[in-house]
Parts: C-alpha cells; sequence; structure tokens
C-alpha cells in the first residue's frame, strides 16, 4: 500500500493493485511527495505532464527490525464475486495455495476436494489466463497471492459453461534482479507405507528495468490405494418369470505416476499502458501405471452363478521422451485515452498411448488406444466510460480437436476410430453502471453458437449438430449501513465432456460395460443468487433450475445379467437450493474459518446434505502456528439418483514455524484424516437397477514441506 503526501494541500489519490494513480493537480501546484514503508522518499515536479513512471528505492537501513503481523483478511462483495485481499493478512503466511483457497470465503472443502460452496469444483484463472491442468496450482504459495476473487455466479464475459470461476492475482514484481521460490515437499500414506509422494516446485524470476523473465520446474509423484466393494442388483423378466441379477464384487486400485512440468514465460511491460505476456508449459510423463484388482460374484434369484477374477494392467505414456503435450499463453493489456483493451491467444496440445492387459479368470485379452488433443482459444475485448459506468464488449472463439482410436482382442467389443470436433464462436457486452450509493448494476448479454461434429471412421457414419445460445446475467450489489448484498442471476449451460460422448464401449467386466452417447443434448442451467456480507459473517442463498441435465443410467443386456453404464439427458426439469454461512473473526491469536453449507433438491423425498468445516488456526510468536482442522459431509442426496448413506468426517492437525528474515524459511508438518473416516457409502438409484458402493479412499497421510522464498 502507498501513502501519498502530498505539498501545498494537493488532494490525496489511493494507487490500484499495480501502484497506478491519477490525480488532478490545481494550477501552480507542482511538487509530489510519495513515501512507502521501506522505501526512500522521493519528492516529483508533475508539472505540466500527464504520464509519470516513479521507480521507489528501497531504505535498507529503515526495514532492519522490522515485524509484519498479519490481520483479517479483507473481503467485500463486488458484482456477482466475493473480493478477499490477501497480502498483508494471516491468509498471507499459510502457506500452500491449495491450504490458503481452502481459507478463502466462499470456498470449502468437500472431502478431499476444493470446490466453490455448493457450486462444485470451479474454473481457476491465474493473472487472466484460464488453466486446464489443476498442477498449475502447485507452483504457487501463499504469499505469491494479492487477492482472490470466487465468483459463484459467472456473468457474460465467461464461458456460458463456467458455473464457479476462482481469479487469482499474483503479487507484482517491481523489485529488479533476481527473486523467487522453492517448495520441497514429503507424503506419506500411514495405512499403505509404499504410497510415498515427493514433490518439488521451483520458481525463478528476473527483472531487468521494464522486462521481467520467468521459468519454473515443478516434479511430483503420486501413489494412490483405494479399496472399495460393491452390489448390482438388476431386476428383470423372461417368460413371465421375475429374475434378479445380482453381482457382489470388491476392487483394489492402485494408481503410480510422476510428472515433469517446464514453465517458461516473460512478461514486458512497454509503458505506463501497455504490457505484453508471454507463458509456456511442457509436461514430461515419466511413468503411469495402473492397476485394478477384482473380484465379482454373479447369482440369479440367490442361486450362485459364476464367480471372476479379473487384473487390469495399464500404462500410459508418451513418444518423444514423454513430452505428452503442454500450452501456451499469449497476453496483451493497453490503454488508450479512457479504454482499455485486450487481446489472448491460447493454445493446448495433448497426446498419450495406453496399454491396457486384462487376465480374467484364466483369459488374457489386450487393447491399445490412441489419443490426440488440440484445442486453441483467442479472445479479444475492449472497455470505455461510458456514462455513469462502464461498457465492455468482447469476443472469444473456442476451436477443439480430439482424435481417439482403441484396438483390442476384447470379446463383443467393437474397436474404434473416431474424431471429434467442437467449435465455439462467442460475442459478450456488459454494462457496469455505478450508481453511488445505491449501489452498482451489471447487465450483460453473451451469445454462443456451438458446432459439433462426430465422425466415426469405422461405421462410416458422421454427426452433426448446431445450436445457438443467448445467456443473459445481472447483478446489484449495494451498501447498507456496513452491510453488503449482492443480487445476481445467470443463464448457464452444460455441453457433454468427450468421456460422455465417446461410442466407444469400455470393457469393466464380463458383467459390466460402459459406453459414451455421442447424441447426448446440452443442459441448460437457470441460477439466481443472493449474497450477504457484514464485518467477518458472509451468506449465500442459491437457487437452480436444471433441463435436460445430464445423469448416468443403465441397460440391462443378456436378459439382466450385463449392465451397460451410459449417460443420457433426463426427461424432466431438476431444482435445487443451497445455502452457506462462513463466519471469519480474529480474537487475538485464534483466526477462525467456520463455514456450513446446506445443498437441497427440491423434492420432498429428498434430503438435503449438510457441509460443515471448521478451520482453527493459532497464530503465536515467534512466527509458530498450529492447526485442528474438521470437515464434516452428512448423509443425503447430491443428486437426483444418488444417496450418501454414511457420514464422512476428516480431522486434521498442522504445525508451521517460519525462520530467517521475513520469514523466508517456512516448515510445515501435516497431518490429514487422523481418524481415517472419510469413507463413502453411495447407492444409486437407475429404476430397474440398483448400485451401492462403499469406497475407502487413500486419505490418511502425514506431510511435511519447506519452502524458501529468495
Amino acid at each position: 500500500v502507498y501513502t501519498l503526501s502530498l505539498h501545498d494541500a494537493l488532494p490525496i489519490s489511493i494507487t490500484d493493485s499495480d501502484g497506478r494513480f491519477s490525480l488532478n493537480i490545481p494550477e501552480g501546484k507542482c511538487n509530489l511527495q510519495i513515501s512507502m514503508i521501506g522505501y526512500k522518499t522521493q519528492t516529483v515536479d508533475v508539472c505540466n505532464k500527464q504520464d509519470i513512471a516513479i521507480t521507489l528505492q528501497e531504505d535498507t537501513l529503515l526495514m532492519d527490525g522490522v515485524e509484519v503481523v498479519g490481520t483479517r483478511a479483507n473481503t467485500k462483495i463486488e458484482g456477482n464475486a466475493l473480493v478477499t485481499r490477501i497480502e498483508g493478512s494471516a491468509l498471507e503466511e499459510v502457506g500452500s495455495l491449495e491450504e490458503m483457497l481452502a481459507r478463502t470465503p466462499g470456498m470449502q472443502r468437500n472431502g478431499e476436494n476444493l470446490e466453490v460452496i455448493e457450486k462444485g469444483e470451479p474454473e481457476y484463472y491465474i493473472d487472466g489466463r484460464r488453466i486446464k491442468e489443476k498442477v498449475e496450482l502447485k507452483r504457487l504459495n501463499s504469499r505469491q497471492i494479492d487477492r482472490v476473487e470466487v465468483i459463484m455466479n459467472p456473468g457474460a464475459e465467461y464461458d456460458g459453461e463456467m458455473m464457479a470461476i476462482v481469479r487469482i492475482y499474483t503479487r507484482q514484481n517491481f523489485a529488479q534482479g533476481i527473486s523467487g521460490d522453492i517448495t520441497g515437499r514429503y507424503e506419506n500414506s500411514l495405512d499403505y507405507l509404499e504410497n510415498i509422494d515427493p514433490s518439488v516446485t521451483a520458481n525463478l524470476r528476473y527483472r531487468i528495468k521494464n522486462v521481467e523473465l520467468k521459468a519454473g520446474l515443478n516434479f511430483w509423484h503420486a501413489s494412490v490405494t483405494d479399496i472399495s466393494t460393491s452390489d448390482q442388483q438388476s431386476y428383470t423378466s423372461k417368460a413371465g418369470q421375475s429374475m434378479m441379477y445380482k453381482q457382489q464384487g470388491s476392487q483394489d486400485f492402485r494408481y503410480r505416476g510422476y510428472n515433469l512440468n517446464y514453465l517458461f514465460g516473460v512478461n514486458w511491460k512497454v509503458n505506463e499502458r501497455h504490457t505484453i505476456s508471454l507463458e509456456a508449459m511442457l509436461e514430461q510423463q515419466l511413468q503411469d501405471t495402473t492397476i485394478v484388482l477384482s473380484d465379482n460374484a454373479l447369482s440369479l434369484n440367490g442361486i450362485p452363478v459364476e464367480t471372476l477374477h479379473t487384473e487390469t494392467h495399464t500404462r500410459a505414456f508418451a513418444p518423444g521422451a514423454g513430452v505428452i503435450g503442454g500450452w501456451t499463453n499469449t497476453q496483451y493489456i493497453g490503454h488508450i485515452g479512457k479504454s482499455e483493451i485486450g487481446a489472448q491467444f491460447d493454445t493446448y496440445n495433448y497426446r498419450y498411448t495406453e496399454r491396457n492387459r486384462i487376465d480374467e479368470s484364466g483369459q488374457t485379452m489386450f487393447s491399445i488406444t490412441n489419443s490426440e488433443s488440440q484445442q486453441y482459444n483467442v479472445k479479444a475485448y475492449g472497455a470505455h466510460p461510458v456514462w455513469k459506468g462502464n461498457l465492455r464488449v468482447g469476443t472469444d472463439m473456442s476451436f477443439f480437436h480430439r482424435y481417439y482410436t482403441n484396438d483390442n482382442n476384447l470379446s463383443g467389443i467393437a474397436g474404434v476410430n473416431e474424431d471429434m470436433y467442437q467449435h465455439i464462436y462467442a460475442a459478450y457486452m456488459e454494462y457496469h453502471l455505478d450508481m453511488d450509493t445505491r449501489g452498482t448494476l451489471v447487465a450483460g448479454l453473451r451469445y454462443e453458437h456451438e458446432y459439433r461434429r462426430f465422425d466415426d471412421h469405422l461405421k462410416d457414419s458422421v454427426f452433426r449438430a448446431r445450436e445457438n445460445y443467448l445467456f443473459p446475467s445481472l447483478s446489484y450489489h449495494v451498501k447498507i449501513k456496513g452491510v453488503q448484498l449482492g443480487l445476481s442471476y445467470a443463464m448457464k449451460t452444460r455441453r457433454p465432456e468427450f468421456t460422455e460422448t465417446n461410442d466407444a464401449t469400455v470393457y469393466l467386466n464380463r458383467y459390466s460395460l460402459s459406453q459414451g452417447n455421442s447424441r447426448l443434448e446440452t443442459e441448460v442451467k437457470h441460477e439466481l443468487s443472493l449474497q450477504l456480507r457484514y464485518r467477518q459473517l458472509a451468506c449465500g442463498l442459491n437457487y437452480e433450475h436444471r433441463r435436460r441435465a445430464v445423469l448416468t443410467d443403465v441397460t440391462l443386456l443378456n436378459e439382466g445379467s450385463t449392465i451397460l453404464f451410459h449417460p443420457v439427458n433426463h426427461d424432466k426439469p431438476i431444482n435445487q437450493m443451497s445455502a452457506f454461512a462462513s463466519y471469519t473473526p480474529v480474537w487475538g491469536i485464534y483466526h477462525p474459518n467456520w463455514t456450513v453449507s446446506i445443498n437441497a433438491i427440491t423434492h420432498c423425498s429428498y434430503q438435503p446434505v449438510i457441509n460443515l468445516g471448521i478451520i482453527n488456526p493459532l497464530m503465536l510468536k515467534h512466527a509458530w502456528q498450529v492447526e485442528l482442522n474438521y470437515n464434516l459431509v452428512t448423509t443425503g442426496n447430491p443428486e437426483w439418483n444418488k444417496r450418501l448413506t454414511t457420514c464422512s468426517h476428516n480431522l486434521t492437525a498442522a504445525v508451521q514455524k517460519s525462520f530467517l528474515k521475513d520469514n523466508a524459511l517456512t516448515l510445515r508438518l501435516e497431518a490429514r484424516d487422523i481418524l481415517s473416516l472419510t469413507k463413502q457409502n453411495i447407492t444409486t438409484d437407475y429404476g430397474y437397477s440398483i448400485y451401492q458402493q462403499q469406497m475407502r479412499h487413500d486419505n490418511r497421510r502425514v506431510c511435511l514441506s519447506l519452502r524458501y522464498s529468495l
């Protein structure tokens, strides 16, 4: 934060997050004094000048002995977003970006997943760039973050299928020379001692004048062991006789993989009004293996028919030294007069080969899969003040292509040779109207044209679909006597994913198959949200109306002995209500974050699901931090045909200590799922088939991390 002290009673200004400010200087007033703690005060002559670049020099003598004390995070409602300032708050010292996001108002843990409250996993943006791989979050820590914006009801600027967005803005590095950080992490399972997962992340930045060069390296190893049991009951009839097939099984899933990610980037501040940046990442896959051991017993009307033991060995790899792909991002942001303009170009390219060997009751089967994906995104926008607000218009286009083949010797399973294309052309406009004390109104409209093409080369068939959508959005926020209120509406969509539209049949075992559906229609949603913020209390209420919802269904084959899982569009609308409350006070050394949310399908026979998160950090003297956190997910119906039949509990403890000047070195020890109670029991009702599954995840782990900031 810059403190501006002006001679001769000049007006006062506050800088934005990038250090920019503007002043209307009275005639004859020329001296502007600028000061900041830790930097030498400067006096600048501003007479007859429009744009001035000011670089403060560090005052090392002044900085000696300074102790930084974190305070509560400053959170406010802006339009349809909860904006939390991280720099200078207690959240700055949390450590990993994931742990910091879990404490950010508007977000919570749901088991091991990090979600926007009652919106599911969000899309992440880092400094305006949408990320495709969540591994990118691992290269950041809380000290690098300036602010976080949690958007629960995205407006017209964003893709129509984005249900929730988290925008992360990193701190701007104005210091010349080298800076960066290195983080090492060691994680070990307490239930499966052989599951050892080290990771190392290094980020370096070098700034010379207006050019910043960036380089990063991320190595991670992942070991996953999941144990589950299942009970499938299918009801059918033959010649007037009722028949009940029952499949009871157990499954041992084990995954091993480790990857390397290389990041390169340059940020060139051409002048005070124009900035160009370029980033690129390559991903190298060093190992990716999966072993699944399963036993399934089939019975008919209570009489045993057969027991199967299946072993599936899968190895995924990429040609060319294991490089499976990467992405590039090019951005331009500029200002011409009072207008802001921007453009962005993204590329994503990934390819891999997967080999499977299936040993089932003395029979060996093989399959090989090849997949290549390319995606290109182009975005451009402009913003200009109009009347009392700001008008923003833009366009974005997305071109996606995936080529997929599968060859196998599986009995009754055909091979696959398919191409899938998806092109989206969009244009939008948003108007931000500032009504002073009466609040701010944001109205938007987005148009999208979607083109899908599905080529099945083996069947010599082509499927094409074209759809046009108009997505209106409206949000309003106002502050009344210290209470911030926000109301928003948006129409959204959900396009089927590739795995849902791929017509290839996946062999699970002799009595269980899985298949996509290339004829799926796009789901449409209408959402209305209300948010409230008073001091450290944030509350929200959300209503959602869904049409053509995509759900998993089953078809009975071979007179009911074999089941085929496949996605379908639900024929009835689904209405859901959700609400949350988050309280983040600061009581001395105690900085708790308490969040409770409830999600309910508006049908009398459906039970709501409650998620309770309690984070209890103690910020002690000498940079010590102690935590005891708890997460609860109750029984209920999270989806139309699913029910959680047991509660899930997660108790986590951690201790953290920082050393050296400015707490440059931080050591953290964490134990997760101490009570080993994060099991999940799920029952899915398909009408004439009921599927019950009990899952035990490998969540009970101890983690040791060490971070050093240059």
